[in-house]
């Protein structure tokens, strides 16, 4: 190596040295400036594209840095971190099972290394091969003598199963063996949700905020425990509070607006909503929660532009919440479009199948689209799950009555009157029917006189 290529290689060290110091005050971009400075005189450093896809990650340029990680491991296949670095980065791109493989080849190199078993424990549950992960679990527990990742990690695995003693159990043990690691307390609170114990999960999620204030994450969550203990309006404050931070927080927008929703409010439900459609949130939920907030404040013409281009698009077939399903069959229903209140109940009805007011919905839905046998089904359906359902017996009269099947609708009134002899739309149902009987009796007496008169004037003749 001549002097000049000495000069420039030791140049290039400096600027590693430059971009480390860079990197710990903060000044991510300046240090990435110099790390590929640095690699433009030798490239193949792989420590330096790993230091390099290291503050690219911190950047949040997740896609560079894992290129910068693949490069690293090309030239250093053995690099422990960078195997580490490119295992997140799997997760992130939804690879799993690459995340595994990256891990057990770190733990090959260092048994260690905790967070190879964490993030393999975390892969595994996304994979949901629950077994493995237990079993990866306890083979760090070999090598390792507290591994509070391994426990955080296993303790969603086993909430995932239902097992929310056990997921409670890891977390706190996390915790107890260090209680630094960010964001542990929010998840356990997550969890202590899921498995119906609000008061604790506010207890600790309150206890999250006291470390880490303003941590838009803990603040939904603390919303989430403040509406299943039925304080509405506190959890409304945690959300606002999380918008003055992150004015483009989606998830805050769509819970303001779902409050906003359940309290009447449709006017301020609608603009949350629409907000978050504006900020690009693709969730086809939100969308319908949009169409009944829109049908139900009269802009029926707008909500129905909004449902023919969701079943335009196809989006509307994916959904997997039955409740906004259903308030979007009804706005459905009130915009004149039966038939996308027909494809949504039916899939409100997969999703919730022993609702029998749904099933009655769902009933009506069909008659209006002209689908008769389906409908009678599905009201059987409602009766089976409810037997006083009047609603139903409403609508398979109403339907009866529509084709002048008097008979049919005559039963299923006095059904539904045996239920509830003062409901008022029966009663008025059973006078219509017994008008439209009465004008059919009279069409056939009339008939009947007229045939007779023509005879006698034919015997005339």
């Amino acid at each position: 190596m001549g002097d000049g290529e000495s000069n420039e290689w030791m140049a290039a060290q400096a600027r590693v040295e430059r971009a480390r110091g860079l990197f710990l005050s903060g000044k991510l971009e300046e240090a990435a400036i110099e790390l590929r400075r640095a690699l433009a005189v030798d490239p193949d450093r792989g420590d330096w594209h790993h230091s390099l896809a290291v503050t690219l990650d911190a950047q949040g340029r997740h896609g560079e840095a894992m290129a910068s990680y693949e490069r690293a491991l090309e030239l250093v296949p053995n690099h422990a971190h960078a195997l580490i670095g490119a295992a997140q980065g799997s997760m992130r791109q939804g690879k799993p099972d690459a995340c595994v493989a990256f891990c057990d080849r770190a733990v090959r190199i260092d048994t260690k290394l905790e967070p190879a078993y964490s993030l393999k424990i975390m892969a595994l549950g996304m994979l949901q091969k629950f077994d493995d992960a237990e079993s990866t679990y306890f083979l760090a527990q070999q090598y390792l003598g507290e591994m509070p990742l391994c426990l955080a990690e296993m303790a969603h695995v086993l909430a995932a199963q239902g097992k929310f003693d056990r997921a409670i159990w890891c977390f706190r043990e996390s915790i107890a063996q260090n209680p630094k690691i960010p964001g542990v307390k929010t998840r356990l609170g997550l969890i202590l949700l899921q498995a119906g114990q609000p008061e604790p999960a506010h207890q600790v999620l309150l206890q999250s905020l006291r470390d880490h204030p303003g941590d838009s994450r803990t603040l939904l969550a603390l919303g989430s425990a403040l509406e299943a203990l039925g304080r509405p309006t506190e959890a409304e404050e945690k959300y606002r509070h999380t918008v003055e931070l992150e004015p483009a927080n989606q998830v805050a927008h769509v819970r303001l607006g779902d409050l906003a929703l359940r309290g009447g409010r449709l006017e301020e439900a609608r603009a949350a909503y629409t907000l978050v459609i504006s900020l690009g949130l693709k969730d086809p939920a939100i969308r319908l929660r949009l169409v009944e907030v829109l049908a139900r404040v009269g802009l029926r013409a707008e909500a129905r532009r909004h449902l023919e281009e969701m079943f335009l698009r196809g989006s509307a077939s994916v959904i997997r919440d039955a409740a906004v399903a259903y308030g979007a069959a009804g706005a459905a229903l009130e915009c004149g479009t039966p038939r996308a209140a027909v494809a949504l109940m039916r899939m409100g009805v997969q999703l919730a199948s022993e609702d029998a007011r749904q099933w009655t919905r769902y009933a009506r839905a069909l008659f209006e689209d002209g689908e008769r046998a389906a409908g009678r089904r599905a009201a059987r359906r409602a009766l089976r799950l409810d037997r006083k359902c009047t609603e139903t017996l409403h609508n398979v009269a109403l339907d009866a009555l529509r084709h002048s099947e008097i008979k049919r609708a005559l039963a299923a009134i006095a059904r539904g009157l045996r239920h509830a002899p003062s409901d008022e739309g029966l009663r008025k149902l059973r006078v219509h029917a017994w008008g439209k009987r009465a004008a059919g009796q009279w069409r056939g007496v009339a008939l009947t006189v007229r045939s007779i008169a023509l005879a006698i004037m034919s015997l005339r003749w």
